[in-house]
């Protein structure tokens, strides 16, 4: 009868290719959050908010005249 060993299983390696996958993923959301964070650094030169008064209505309010047929 065959009998299992006492000794521990090699590990199984994993995938290059999977590796390859999770390590460009990692590197895009990298260059994601340092293009996000340079923006948010730019976003006072880029953006600028100038507040105008509104125009205040006239005092000459014209009714509408009916056409004439």
């Amino acid at each position: 009868m065959n009998l299992p060993d006492d000794t521990p299983l090699a590990r199984p390696k994993p995938p290059r290719h999977g590796l390859l996958v999770i390590a460009l993923i990692l590197i895009a959301m990298a260059l994601l959050a340092i293009y996000s964070n340079v923006q948010n650094a730019r976003r006072d030169q880029i953006e600028k908010v100038t507040i105008a008064p509104a125009p205040s209505p006239t005092a000459t309010a014209t009714s509408p005249t009916p056409a004439t047929p």
